[in-house]
This record gives structure tokens, C-alpha cells and sequence, in this order.
């Protein structure tokens, strides 16, 4: 195989896992596994907030990689559930901060758990050094796409 089809066939596999990470069925998995049902981006905004703390909505829309509209609407949802509090900010009366509750917390929790225990499933034919590998070619990839002058 040319280089030119090693890099297509890497860039397939890479938007096909992708793919199959955001699939409904995988997202119906993480709901049976976990016994919390999460969007996509209601998950990408828990984990967010569980990694950075109490933050305003378009600091979290960035952080979530998630769009500002799409990021407004789950938040009504998971203030709903109790999972997210929308206060005013002390500092700017006209901004809001978004803060995980305690039940925010532990849904976070269980459904990164269930998660943890889909990948770690997905990966059980995999010996330690395997994994090793995989994860350091991975951050390397991170790295040299973020380095790429495409994504600048």
C-alpha cells in the first residue's frame, strides 16, 4: 500500500470509531450499562464541568465542543433532571454560571464508569503493552493534528 492509502485508511478508521462512539445503539448501551441516559452532548457537558468547575455557558459550549444553541438546550434538560444548576454570576449580574449539582456528580460518575467498562470490554483481547502502544500513538496523533496548519 502507497502512503497516500495508509493515510486514507487511517483517517477511515479514525471517523469510523468516531462514528460508532457517537451511534445511537452506543448510546443506548452506555444507558443500560450506566442506568443514566445521556445525549452525546449532555455527556460532553457533565464531563466538562466535572473537569473544569462551575463555568458560563459559552465557556462551556467550547469546553463540551459542543454549539452554543445545542448547549442551551441540554442544559434546560439537565436542570430539569437536577443535574445542573443555572445561577447567576456574582461577578456580571447579566451572565449565568453552570455548576454540577450532587446529582449531577454521581450521574457524571456512573455513566463515565459504564463507559470505562464498555472500553474495557471492547478491549479485553488486548495485553497491556497493546494498549500502552496504542494510547501513546493516539496522544501522538492528537498532537501532530493540533500542530497541523489546517486546524489553526
Amino acid at each position: 500500500m502507497s502512503r497516500r492509502d495508509d493515510l486514507r485508511e487511517i483517517e477511515w478508521s479514525l471517523r469510523q470509531v468516531g462514528r460508532i462512539g457517537r451511534s445511537r445503539q452506543a448510546a443506548r448501551v452506555r444507558a443500560e450499562v450506566s442506568g443514566v441516559e445521556l445525549s452525546n452532548p449532555a455527556a460532553a457537558i457533565l464531563s466538562a464541568l466535572h473537569q473544569h468547575g462551575p463555568m458560563r455557558s459559552a465557556a462551556l459550549a467550547e469546553a463540551a465542543d459542543t454549539e452554543a444553541p445545542l448547549v442551551s438546550r441540554e442544559l434546560r434538560t439537565l436542570a430539569e433532571r437536577g443535574f445542573v444548576t443555572n445561577e447567576t454570576d456574582p461577578t456580571d449580574g447579566r451572565a449565568r454560571i453552570i455548576a454540577l449539582t450532587d446529582e449531577g456528580r454521581t450521574a457524571y460518575r456512573t455513566f463515565r464508569a459504564a463507559t470505562d467498562k464498555i472500553a474495557a470490554d471492547a478491549f479485553r483481547s488486548w495485553d497491556s503493552e497493546d494498549l500502552e502502544v496504542l494510547a501513546g500513538l493516539l496522544r501522538r496523533v492528537v498532537q501532530d493534528f493540533a500542530r497541523s496548519p489546517t486546524t489553526r
